[in-house]
């Protein structure tokens, strides 16, 4: 993947996260289903992500809809779903592991 595409992806995932901020990374990632999040919080010590998702939900002032665990190279992350009041779906990406916000999309 050439590097003005890589530049493209990160404005898109770090709007408003500044250089902390990742973006999703060039190789597809791969989500896991309820079953197995709940086994990798347990072998993983992972967050909870019901807590992180109503957390972000409220400093959005948006509904929670919808929090999924991937793995995206070598790290887990929970993308968090939210609907904001004007209709519009943000996603927020936080490390699984410590709970750190690493992205968004669609936040404006």
């Amino acid at each position: 993947m050439n590097s003005c595409v890589l530049v493209l992806i990160a404005a898109t995932f770090c709007g408003g996260f500044g250089a902390g901020c990742r973006a999703e990374p060039a190789r597809p990632r791969l989500c896991y289903s309820t079953a197995e999040t709940r086994d990798k919080i347990a072998s993983h010590g992972l967050f909870e992500p019901f807590h992180m998702m109503l957390s972000e939900a409220s400093k959005l002032q948006a509904e929670a809809i919808g929090a999924k665990l991937c793995r995206w190279s070598d790290e887990l992350v929970y993308e968090i779903s939210l609907l904001r009041r004007d209709g519009r779906i943000i996603h927020i990406f936080i490390d699984a592991k410590d709970g750190r916000v690493v992205g968004s999309k669609n936040q404006d």
